[in-house]
């Protein structure tokens, strides 16, 4: 009998020990990161702070169709269009490489995304992911350029916060340098701040925007970027459609070299559809 009560004791300490011990394990603060900020590497036109996975190949379909001025007679724009290609593979949790190529001034770049910190909620929380995004585009359309004229460098810092399962809001300091300018009065270094956003609908789809305020003297001829687009997730891919006033869909082009204007609907209807591999 008091062997029976010796061990009845012994069994009761040891489980009251691990349930304190369990009891400290569920009261260390935890780490979480903020996920799905965006849906897509992209945004409308400009870059969001998303990135493939590490092992994964994005392949990314960027299509925009001619002015929509000319109405019916070439069904707003879709008689004509410029396409671009973009593949980028992730390297790593905070590191991705890619490489496009865009039918407009037939332009090759090689680009790379560094997330530099994520956002966190609960133990060491952070408010904001903040991504830095490089690119180095080439024109090779037939000119007569010198090589060194071709080249433009990109430089950007994506900050960006998910305020509720519904709205994102990403802020985006740009820096542009053209090797090569058209006139003398023309500077070669650019300087613009976008703003970005996403407002969720439903599960699957949701309202984007972005557009790129300029810093400093721009030509007469400059008009600011932006577009609207609508979301649509169906697994494996994301299909974006848009209508935007500018008609490349690469940094030196929608943010320093839109055209369009809601006047006689000079804009360009275009879609975003990117598919992931694994590797």
């Amino acid at each position: 009998m008091t062997r029976s009560i010796i061990l009845f004791i012994s069994i009761s300490v040891s489980l009251h020990s691990q349930e304190d011990l369990l009891g400290l394990i569920d009261d260390n603060p935890k780490t979480i990161p903020v996920m799905a900020t965006f849906k897509a590497t992209r945004i409308v036109n400009a870059q969001s702070i998303e990135m493939p996975k590490p092992r994964i190949l994005e392949f990314v379909i960027l299509h925009r169709f001619g002015s929509m001025a000319n109405g019916a007679y070439d069904l707003f724009g879709m008689d004509e269009a410029v396409i671009r290609f973009d593949l980028e593979y992730g390297f790593s949790d905070r590191l991705s490489i890619g490489i496009g190529r865009s039918s407009l001034n037939k332009t090759y770049d090689i680009f790379s995304k560094l997330k530099i910190v994520d956002q966190r909620t609960g133990h060491r929380s952070f408010p904001i992911s903040l991504v830095l995004f490089t690119k180095m585009e080439i024109e090779t359309i037939m000119k007569d350029m010198d090589m060194q004229d071709r080249y433009t460098y990109d430089v950007q810092f994506l900050l960006a916060k998910k305020l509720n399962r519904s709205l994102s809001l990403q802020l985006m300091p740009t820096f542009i340098h053209r090797n090569l300018v058209e006139t003398h009065n023309d500077h070669h270094d650019l300087i613009s701040l976008g703003i970005g956003g996403r407002i969720k609908m439903t599960r699957r789809t949701s309202i984007n925007f972005d557009t790129f305020f300029p810093i400093g003297k721009r030509g007469e001829t400059y008009k600011q970027g932006w577009g609207i687009g609508y979301d649509i997730e169906t697994g494996g891919h994301v299909f974006q459609l848009m209508v935007t006033n500018a008609r490349g869909s690469f940094e030196s082009e929608y943010i320093e070299n839109a055209s369009g204007a809601f006047e006689d609907l000079n804009l360009y209807l275009g879609f975003n559809i990117s598919r992931a591999f694994y590797l």
